[in-house]
Formats: C-alpha cells, structure tokens, sequence
C-alpha cells in the first residue's frame, strides 16, 4: 500500500478539494436556500405592497379625520355667525329700529351656549385625531381671538357692544375657515377633494353673505353708502367670485342644479337680497340708497340657512365618502394581505413539498448507501465466502440472480442514483464472487498439495520404518532418525496448508487425550522440542473430534516460542471453571506493540490468505483453527522480556470426566512394532535436528548383538528448578512412553497404512528443590530406538 502511495502522482495525492465552503453544506440546507430565496423576493415584494395599501389606508384615515375636523369647524363657525348677527343687531339697533334688545340678547345667549358646545366638540376631536402639523397650526392661530371672546360678550351681555367687538368675531370665523380650506388638501381622492372643495366654498360664499348682512345693518334708510361702498363691492365680488367656482365644479356633476335658477343660493326666499346687492353694484357712492332692514334680513336669513344646508349637505357627503374610501381601502388591504398570505403559503407549501420529495429521496437514498454499505454488502460478501465453489455458477451468474437490494421507482436523477448503486452493488457481488472463488481453488489447490505431500511423507516414512528396522550402527541409525523427524515436519507443514485450504488435519478418533497427553504431542511436532518445559493439571481431557486440531495450534505456538529464542519456552495448562488456560511463555526480545497489535488482529478474525499470512503462516493457522473452535488466543508481552501466548480453550471443547481406562491403555500404548523412544535431550544448540554429532555429544554406545542400541548423550549441567511443582524437562534417561494418538487418515490417506510409534520422555523428580543437581541419567533399555516426531511451521 505504501510503494502505492508513492508512485501515485504528486497532482493526485495534493488536488484540491473544489467548490468552497458550498460543498462542505448539507444538500437539505442547499436547497432550503435555493427555495428561500424566491420565497423571500416575493414575500418582499408582497411587504412592499402591503406597506404601499397601508399607507394608502392611513391617508385615507387622514383624510376622514381632516373631513371630522372640518364638520366641527363649520359647526363652530356656524354658532359663531349666528352669535355675531344678534351682536350686530344690538350694535347697530338705531339704524333698523329695533326695540325688542331682551329677546335678542336672549337669542344671542342661546347661540352663545351653542358655540360653547361647538368648541368643546372641536376640541374633543383635537384630542382624539392625529392632525398633521399645519391643521394643529391652523387651529393654535383661531385660539387667540376664541380667547377674546369672552370680551366681546361681556359687552354684549352689560349694553356696552361695539363695532370693534365685531371685529373678534369676524377673526375667529376667517382663521376657521382656514381650517376648512387645508382640509381640501388633505383629501386623499379625487372625488372627495371636490365634496370638500365645494364645501369650503359654500362656507367662503356664506361668510361673505353675512358680512354683507353686517354692512347692510349699518346703512341708514335714505342715505348714501358712501365710504361703505367700496367695501359692499369687495364683499359683493368676492362672493361672487365663489359663487362661480362653486357653480363650475356643480356643473360637472349635476348640470341642471337649483342654483342656477335664480341669482343666488336661497331661491325665491332670498329674491330681495340679491335684488339689493345688484342694485349697489349698479349706483354710485353718493347716491341714496333705500335701505329696508326687515325685508333684507329675512332675505338674508333665508340665504344663509340655504348656504349652510348645502355646507351641510356637502360635509354628510364628504363624511360618507370618507368611511367609504377608508373601509374600501380596509378592504383592498385586508384581501391583498389575504391573497399575498395565500401566496406566500402556497409557494411555501409547493417549495416544502418538492423540497421534502427531494430531501426524502436523498435522505432514503443516503440511509439505503449506508445500509448496503455497513450490512447489506458485508453479509452478501459474507454469504459469498460461504458459498463453496459458488454453485457451480460463474461470477457474473451468481451476480446478476442477487435481489438489488435499493427499490428504483420514477424516472428522476435520484432514481438514477439508486440504479447506479445497484449496479455498484452488483459489481460488488460479482468481485466478491470472484475473490472466494479464487480463494476457493487457492484452498483447493493448498489441500491438493498437502494431500499429496502427505501421500509422499507417508511414503517416506514408511522406507525410514524399513531402514531403521534393519540398522545397526548406531550413527546411521541417529541420522534416519532425525529424517524420520524432518519427515514429520514437513506432515505438520501439510497439515498447515490442509488448515489454510479450508478442511481439517484431524483424524478420527474415539477416545479424549488429557492435557499432558496433549502437550507432549504437540511437544513432539516441532523442530527445537527439547526447549520445551511443559506442566500440566489434571482433570481435564480434550475430546476425540479436537484433539488433533488442538495439538496443531499448540504446536504452531512452540514452535514460534521455541524459534526464536535459544532458552527454554515455559508451558502451563490450568484447569478453571469451565474451560482450560494455556500458557506458552519465552524468554526472547518480544514483539514491538504494533506488530503484536497486528498479530492479535489476525488470531481475533478471520484474515483472507495473503502473502502477509503466508510470512506468519503459524499465527494464521492458530487463527483460523482458533476461529473454527472458539478459542481465544492473545499475544502479550512477558514480564522480564519475551511473549506470552494465552489460549482459552472453552468447555466445549473439553471433558471432565477421564475416558475408561481400557481405551486409555490402547491409546497411549500402542502398538509394539515400530515403537520408538524419545533421545536424551543434547545440550541446547540453534538447530540440534540438523547438527552433526560429535563424539563429545553422542559418543557411541556399546551395541548389543542382534538389538540396536539408541544414540548416547551427555546430560545437561545441573540446573536450578522453582520451588514448588517442578516443571517436565528432558534432561534424564527416565524414559516412559510417549502418547500416541491414535488416527485414520482423511480421504486421500485413508488406504495408507497407519503409523505407530512408542517414544519415552524424561521428567524430573518432584521432590528436588532448588540448587540440588540432577539424578545422573540411567541406561537405557536394550532395545527400542530414540526419535520423537515434530514439526514446524
């Protein structure tokens, strides 16, 4: 992997990821965006109009308040007219001729509490509306002469009134009516600017009506107007002036109106004051004038109570018109606010739709990858490797019958996404298919080739039999030994491949072997057995059907303990509640922690066979034996240096209770005929099967005529053994037989003939403690020759 990554191109392995920080953004919240921005446009452009009607709206409210505003003021200016005739009738009393002054001044007390109440609504609605800044203005500037109005009628109330009190009067009713005129500015449509208008206009034409009236008062019957001429024509023509605007916006809207049927407003009724004022207009200054007061301010009356009907009539209008915009406009607003709602919530509501339909389908398409990735496709690899020779089907076969496992439905990109990781899924099938096929004819070939190589040893062996049978020198006969041995290495290698291709060294046997028994087998199949210290409790026994598989996992282990260091590698087996703990203990340089991680990773779990396995093809052997049986095998650093191997081995494996002693005897006896002994262990040297013996370390032995004697060894130098029970050590000649464990060959050897052996094995005494030397080795037996059968890796 690393010889990959460094011939990888440097453009490569250093590309830069592209598409900034959008590309490190969920696709929910891409398109959260991307729908949220048309969204927020129109909702903007709806605020807008919105903001536009309610702007509309608030003028229209404006515009009604001016109209409410403008009723109040003329209703002040009416009580104010009517209070300044009775004052200009006690003010000019001698030239009509009055006589009854109580009832006027009754008349101007009535009209006097009329104004008051005008005033206190005017000013109720001051308080409640929201003006604008030139009405409140307009309004400040009539408070100063409403204020001096106290004055004027006091003296009208003491008989003291005057023409300068007039005057207080004819300010408040002008700054009024300044009020009324900015009320046509503030109306907010077209039509109601023109009810307005003309109703400021019939205001403007009664006040110049009644200011004549006052003039009118003050001219005596028979005599000239002299100086009051030029102020009777400036009345007269500003009122007609008035009068045309008025009659010019009536007749856009009512052509055939009354007012055009006579002179004047006041139809018949008011006959005598225009008649009055067209004569005036005609005469000089100088010329005497007939002036009858009582007919003149009838007609006056008559004139005024007209004009203040249509004043009237004209604020009604402009008042209903002003409820009717606003509610229009309070329509129009509600229903745009309604309709833009409507909107918002139906693009909102097709946004979220399509937006959920694709971020469901991203969300079922991202959880269906995730789920062929972590459990569809790991069990359909994993069903794949259970599928010995696939069925006799090819890959692309057995391929193309897997159920996709992502249901497409529509013709969308996504369910071109979902196509396409059915055919990922199903590429992957069909490589998976193709790897344990291969690794299905690999372990075919590995048992085909450990089959026969276990059809040659046993061939081998069987001429080492005949030739050891008919040596007698004792140098040829140590030598077909150690090849009988080299022989049994290369059945452990067998049995390894046979572990590798998938099937099983075991034979068939009948009968538990207890754990010593176990042990010295697994003892006698490697290379350096005579670095091995073994002990081992009692009460325990592995059944018949494990035996052999349980002996080839020990071996691997010593012969990797015993390998790689020259001292002994110390064996424990330890019988526990239930199961039974191993321990295989060397005294090497141990394993760097990564390595040793590596390695228990490979005896935790099944590891496909690789070059990697076939460099540790001893810890993949144990791993895959300890992964068929359910044995726990962990490699951790020994105290004082070197590698401590644990086996569990569970109690399904095991049995408590000791086989009958009759199959006991059969199955550690054996047979006679080609019975062997073990040979005194040599000193400790790298390789001591392929050494050659030197008279100091197999000096011959004396021979027996007609039986061939086992090669002689120099005992070791006495060493120190740990108090307490005493390790098993190969050190001296008190031989015993070794266990044989009974097998039948499997399928290609089941016609070979099956091989026995008879080997001794030397122990310690107990009872020896610690600094005492070794019992001196006895003479072995007459007969009988000394080998032991092993193997390696």
């Amino acid at each position: 992997m690393n010889d990959e990554l460094a011939e990888s191109p440097p453009s490569q392995s250093k590309r830069r990821q592209r598409g900034g920080p959008w590309s490190r953004m969920r696709i929910r919240t891409k398109l959260t965006i991307m729908l949220l921005v048309p969204a927020l446009t129109l909702a903007g452009m709806v605020a807008l109009r919105l903001v536009e009607s309610a702007d509309e709206a608030q003028d229209i409210g404006a515009t009604a308040d001016a109209v409410e505003l403008a009723r109040d003021v003329n209703d002040v200016i009416v009580a104010i007219q009517a209070e300044r005739k009775d004052a200009a009738r006690l003010v000019y009393q001698e030239q009509t001729g009055v006589t009854d002054v109580e009832s006027i001044q009754n008349s101007f007390s009535g009209n006097e509490t009329d104004t008051g109440d005008a005033l206190e609504s005017l000013a109720a609605t001051r308080a409640a509306l929201d003006l604008d800044a030139e009405s409140e203005s307009l309004l400040h500037r009539a408070d100063a002469p409403l204020e001096r109005l106290g004055i004027a009628r006091e003296a009208v109330h003491d008989g003291s009134v005057a023409a300068v009190h007039l005057t207080v009067y004819n300010s408040v009713v002008s700054r009024l009516a300044a009020v009324l005129d900015h009320a046509v500015d503030l109306a907010g449509t077209s039509e109601l600017t023109r009810i307005v208008r003309t109703a400021a206009l019939l205001s403007a034409i009664d006040e110049s009506s009644e200011q004549i009236r006052m003039l009118v008062l003050s001219l005596e019957d028979g005599k000239p107007l002299a100086g009051k001429h030029r102020t009777f024509m400036r009345l007269t023509a500003a009122r007609e002036e008035s009068l045309a605007e008025y009659r010019r916006i009536a007749a856009q809207t009512d052509p055939d109106a009354a007012v055009f049927e006579v002179g004047g407003l006041g139809a018949g009724d008011a006959r005598e004051a225009n008649a009055f004022e067209s004569t005036i207009a005609g005469s000089r200054s100088d010329e005497e004038q007939e002036v009858e007061h009582y007919a003149l301010m009838a007609a006056y009356d008559a004139r005024h109570a007209a004009t203040a009907e249509l004043v009237g009539a004209s604020l009604d209008e402009a008042t209903a018109e002003a409820q009717a915009v606003s509610a229009a406009a309070i329509r129009r607003l509600a229903t745009e606010s309604i309709i833009a709602i409507v909107a918002l919530a139906i693009a909102f509501l097709i946004a979220f739709t399509i937006g959920r339909s694709v971020t469901r389908g991203l969300r079922d398409l991202s959880g269906s990858a995730r789920q062929i990735a972590m459990v569809d496709l790991p069990q359909a690899v994993k069903r794949v490797d259970q599928q010995q020779g696939l069925g006799g089907l090819s890959p692309f076969e057995y391929a193309a019958r897997t159920t996709p496992p992502m249901a497409v439905r529509g013709d969308d990109e996504l369910s071109e996404v979902g196509e396409a990781f059915n055919i990922v899924h199903r590429e992957a099938i069909r490589v998976s298919a193709q790897q344990a096929l291969l690794r299905y004819h690999v372990g075919a070939i590995f048992v085909r080739l450990a089959r026969r190589g276990h059809s040659l040893t046993g061939r081998l062996t069987a001429e080492l039999d005949a030739a050891e049978q008919n040596e007698q020198d004792p140098e040829r006969l140590q030598r077909l030994f150690r090849l009988d041995h080299l022989a049994s290495l290369i059945g452990r290698a067998n049995d390894s491949l046979l572990v590798l291709g998938g099937s099983s060294a075991a034979k068939v046997r009948t009968t538990d072997a207890s754990l010593d028994d176990v042990l010295i087998a697994a003892q006698s199949r490697i290379e350096y057995y005579t670095r091995i210290e073994a002990a081992a409790d009692e009460g325990a026994w592995v059944k018949a059907d494990h035996v052999d598989d349980v002996v080839q996992l020990l071996a691997e282990l010593m012969d990797n303990a015993t390998r790689y260091s020259e001292s002994a590698a110390e064996i424990t087996a330890r019988v526990l509640t239930g199961k039974v703990i191993i321990q295989v203990r060397d005294h090497g340089i141990g394993i760097e922690p990564d390595r040793m991680e590596r390695f228990n990773d490979r005896l935790r779990r099944d590891t496909p066979v690789d070059l990697e396995a076939m460099q540790a093809m001893g810890l993949t052997v144990v791993g895959f034996l300890a992964g068929r049986h359910g044995i726990e095998v962990e490699l951790r650093p020994s105290i004082g240096g070197g590698v401590v191997a644990e086996i569990a081995v569970p109690g399904t494996l095991l049995s408590f209770t000791p086989p009958p002693r009759s199959q006991r005897q059969a199955s550690l006896t054996g047979g006679t005929a080609g019975a062997r002994t073990v040979p005194l262990p040599r000193p400790r040297r790298n390789a001591p099967l392929f050494g050659r013996p030197d008279g100091a370390d197999a000096p011959p032995a004396a021979q027996v005529p007609g039986q061939r004697q086992p090669a002689k060894h120099v005992a070791p130098e006495p060493k120190a053994l740990p108090a307490g029970p005493s390790p098993r050590v190969s050190a001296v000649d008190d031989t015993r037989p070794l266990p044989v464990l009974s097998s039948s060959t499997t399928a290609v050897l089941s016609e070979l003939p099956e091989i026995k052996f008879d080997v001794t094995v030397v122990h310690a005494d107990p009872s020896l403690r610690a600094g005492h030397a070794l019992p001196q080795p006895k003479k072995p037996p007459p007969s009988g020759r000394t080998a032991c059968r092993g193997g390696t890796r």
